[in-house]
């Protein structure tokens, strides 16, 4: 058997989903010098007045309105370091030259404002330098209290970071031989990234609109009733989050509860929930389920993939497209032993041409779906291969449909030309950025809000007139007509058509 199906060379670092982010800030005098940025950095910002400070603290305010909509359970902190502001923390005990800016907590109106009245307050960041001997300036207590930070959080399975912000080319400089090869250690093992040369290139590491490795279920495979293994589902695609309008009271602006009481329509008496029942119709007839009947119907199939048979892949047609494929990757912590079945599994039915069908059940309480494993294989010969499977969901029968398509033409080669991959790190939603920039707008006191550019539509008078006119072709602007003067003989008066009875007519009755 291949080395690949090892599983004890394999190690599952899956996390919470969650990020605590930790914005390490130097704080030291050179940190607050103005230094004009090259010529050669095409990519930079046009803010080159700024201090490196104004920068750092810039990168943590718009991380801190990124995630507040993206990411609003993840935890970010600010801890500067290198300044003359000192306050003792009975939390996580007294360091020195170092001070807690903001503590790890969850994106919220009030540090956003804060970090908002530094940048744009004058002197909003001169109480925070430091003024004193910079040789007495320590990494080390600054580290120990992103350590403490880190230790007494509450969630244990965040995806920590911290990022370190500092003009200085050696911030290390003063460790010992030994801290340096743990740090050197460190670096090999993939813990420490590489500096980002332009602000939106650190902005795009933080605040990566990516979806996490997060499972949807940890769910049970059943091969037959004496074997199972355990594995994991994962959506790879999944709807954007939108605001949900909520109905407040206009006396109070609370939150309005609304309660539901049903009635029994002959006796107008309130029934309680045991005495409802849910009917549906069968061949022109209503059959009624109790609350038995239902809970026997949900339990037919047990929760998991249930193994049915085996079917061609050449049987997969398009047309049977019901809803986004899933992904399924065997759970060593379920059951053990489970990437070894699961890796053989695949690997035959792959070698085969073959796609398991299966009933999927998530939870207890869903509905039965069919579904077809799809093997996954890499295209590239480089990269190891994941014995993982797609999950293609199937229609039922009374989901395929015939309808009768009227003919339609084909796109021309001019429209192919102006298509895009869509990307959804660029691309963003135009009506939810819009949504969310108004928001922020209401909640920051905001007299303007921001406008939002939908790169997903384009530009499309640009684009109308690329595809309408030819090339090169510049619409002229209509010469105005000159107004001719009017005849006063054709002018008719009020009184003219008074004595002429124009303004009695009307509409004869009928």
């Amino acid at each position: 058997m291949d080395d690949r199906y090892n599983p004890d060379e394999i190690t599952d670092d899956t996390l919470d989903g969650r990020d605590a982010t930790i914005f390490l800030v130097d704080a030291s005098a050179p940190m607050f010098k103005k230094t004009s940025l090259s010529v050669d950095d095409v990519e930079a910002e046009p803010t080159i007045d700024d201090c490196p400070f104004t920068l750092a603290i810039r990168r943590a305010f718009n991380t801190l309105r990124n995630k507040i909509f993206t990411s609003p359970y993840d935890s970010v902190a600010i801890v500067l370091f290198g300044t003359k502001k000192a306050k003792p923390n009975e939390k996580y005990g007294v360091y020195s030259n170092t001070y807690l800016l903001q503590d790890l907590q969850k994106p919220d109106c009030d540090p956003i404002l804060q970090l908002d009245e530094m940048l744009n307050k004058d002197g909003g960041s001169d109480e925070y330098v430091y003024a004193v001997n910079q040789q007495s300036i320590s990494l080390a207590d600054a580290l120990w209290l992103c350590s403490s930070i880190f230790s007494k959080h509450k969630s244990k399975k965040d995806n920590k970071k911290i990022f370190f912000f500092t003009n200085n080319d050696e911030p290390h400089s003063k460790f010992s031989n030994k801290q340096k090869q743990e740090l050197l250690m460190s670096n090999e093992g993939g813990g420490i990234l590489s500096g980002s040369m332009t602000a939106d290139e650190l902005l795009s590491k933080i605040c990566l609109k990516g979806q996490k490795k997060r499972p949807v279920a940890n769910l049970v495979f059943n091969l037959d009733s004496d074997t199972k293994f355990g594995v994991k589902l994962y959506n790879l695609i999944r709807p954007a989050p939108t605001p949900k309008r909520m109905q407040l009271d206009k006396r109070t602006n609370e939150i309005v509860k609304s309660v539901t009481t049903k009635f029994n329509a002959e006796t107008a008496e309130t029934l309680l929930p045991s005495e409802l029942m849910k009917s549906t119709t069968v061949c022109g007839e209503k059959v009624r389920l109790d609350k038995n009947d239902l809970t026997s119907l949900k339990s037919k199939f047990a929760v998991g993939f249930t193994l049915l048979g085996f079917k061609p892949i050449e049987k997969l047609k398009f047309h049977l497209y019901l809803s986004p494929a899933s992904f399924i990757y065997p759970d060593e912590d379920l059951v053990k032993g489970c990437r070894f079945l699961f890796g053989v599994l695949m690997d035959r039915c792959q070698v085969r041409g073959l796609a398991p069908l299966c009933i999927l059940k998530c939870t207890a309480a869903t509905k039965p779906r069919i579904v077809a494993l799809l093997p996954h294989a890499e295209k590239d010969p480089e990269q190891p291969s994941v014995f993982g499977s797609h999950v293609i969901y199937l229609p039922f029968l009374n989901d395929v449909r015939k309808f009768n398509y009227v003919e339609l033409v084909g796109s021309t080669p001019v429209l192919k030309d102006e298509g895009k991959c869509h990307n959804s790190k660029i691309l963003l939603s135009g009506m939810n950025e819009t949504k969310w920039k108004t928001l922020e707008g209401l909640a920051l006191s905001r007299e303007d809000v921001e406008s939002v550019d939908d790169l997903a539509l384009g530009q499309r008078s640009t684009l109308f007139n690329d595809l309408v006119f030819p090339l090169g072709y510049q619409p002229h602007p209509s010469q105005s007509s000159v107004l001719t003067p009017r005849d006063p003989q054709h002018e008719a008066t009020v009184e003219a058509a008074a004595r002429n009875g124009w303004v009695r007519l009307t509409l004869k009755q009928f």
